[in-house]
């Protein structure tokens, strides 16, 4: 990637090539169901085999791109596994725009194309910039908004937005991913985050907890093996 590459720059085009594409299939709103894009208006194949091991794997045959997708618990993982595969079939257009050669990409702005434009592809940020505040950043809210992507992308894209967060997954106790827009942090909860997601996890339902300057909101991810909970976590002024 070129050094003078910005990420703002990165972000800019692949939101502008996710517009593009929305308006193309008349999507005004979302949820956005990026299978019946692909198959409707890209002209794509999407199906399932049970005889591989990825989650998702992309050719083509016959000049048409076919994706195939393992069976999964829950349909969020093939809308996403389809979205990255649109990105891989869009990524020379992306590359042409950002003025890269084809064999001096590699990953951009800390991710590969193909998942940034996933990541804006179910969730556009032409709609969740507003989308987001005005439901008081509510992850289950904007979950029955953006029904076709999981909570965990619809919490990592909220770390794209102006206001400065800090956005934690725990899953079974254990951090798997914290990070924030704004705030050095440490991959440890600090005492008001281990409060919240304390009654989340023991409760199983939305808890709001304030106090020492900062607000966290918590959210439920469960299922009978796996428990998930997702911190947003904000400084007072």
């Amino acid at each position: 990637m070129h050094d003078d590459l910005l990420r703002d720059e990165v972000l800019t085009i692949v939101d502008r090539m996710v517009n593009e594409l929305l308006a193309a299939a008349r999507i005004t709103a979302p949820p956005v169901d990026v299978i019946a894009l692909a198959q409707a208006h890209l002209g794509m194949i999407v199906c399932m085999d049970k005889r591989q091991l990825q989650r998702g794997r992309a050719q083509r045959a016959a000049g048409t791109r076919q994706i195939y997708l393992r069976p999964e618990p829950t349909e969020e993982r093939h809308q996403w596994t389809v979205a990255h595969e649109i990105g891989e079939h869009l990524k020379p257009e992306l590359l042409q725009r950002l003025g890269i050669q084809p064999h001096e990409a590699k990953a951009m702005a800390g991710e590969s194309l193909a998942n940034l434009f996933a990541y804006r592809l179910l969730v556009p940020t032409c709609w969740f910039v507003d989308d987001a505040p005005s439901l008081e950043f509510d992850l289950l809210a904007l979950k029955q908004r953006y029904r076709t992507s999981s909570h965990e992308v619809l919490a990592w894209r909220m770390l794209d937005l102006p206001q400065p967060c800090i956005i934690t997954i725990i899953d079974n106790e254990a951090i798997h991913r914290r990070r924030s827009n704004a705030w050095p942090t440490k991959r440890a909860l600090t005492p008001v985050e281990k409060k919240c997601q304390r009654y989340v996890h023991v409760h199983g339902k939305p808890k709001s907890w304030a106090a020492d300057s900062w607000t966290v909101q918590g959210w439920p991810v469960h299922t009978p093996e796996w428990k998930r909970e997702i911190l947003r976590s904000v400084m007072e002024d």
